[in-house]
């Protein structure tokens, strides 16, 4: 009976999809291997039978492909403790940056669609709002 083990691997040197393509062909074809590759994220799911692979074996699959892979660290393969402060940094950094988008919003919004709030040069204005 396979004893299925699941991993998500750091990817590093992608630069397209077809990138994301190519790693997920060769780690699906290491036998006992399911691999989903996410562009966006640059991280690899994979489902593998650990009779039959070794982690190590995944991350040398992903740079004979030529792209760089590493086994993620014992403290990012537990799951994240709801008090863990590098979460909270991230959500802290996150929450920042929606109440900056929604103050810099608004006054885009309330000049672009009420005319007697539009000046000269109005345009510029909310360009320079709405860049950052």
């Amino acid at each position: 009976m396979p004893t299925t083990e699941h991993i998500d691997l750091p990817l590093e040197g992608m630069t397209c999809a077809s990138c994301a393509a190519r790693i997920e062909r060769k780690l699906n074809k290491v036998e006992g291997v399911e691999a989903s590759v996410n562009y966006a994220l640059e991280r690899a799911s994979v489902s593998y039978d650990a009779a039959l692979v070794e982690p190590g074996q995944l991350v040398d699959a992903v740079e004979q492909a030529g792209y760089h892979a590493s086994l993620p660290s014992r403290s990012a393969v537990d799951e994240a403790s709801p008090g863990d402060p590098e979460e909270d940094g991230d959500l802290h950094a996150l929450r920042r940056r929606l109440i900056v988008a929604a103050v810099l919003s608004v006054p885009v919004a309330a000049i672009s669609m009420v005319p007697p709030l539009q000046f000269d040069y109005w345009q510029w204005v909310t360009l320079a709002l709405a860049t950052p």
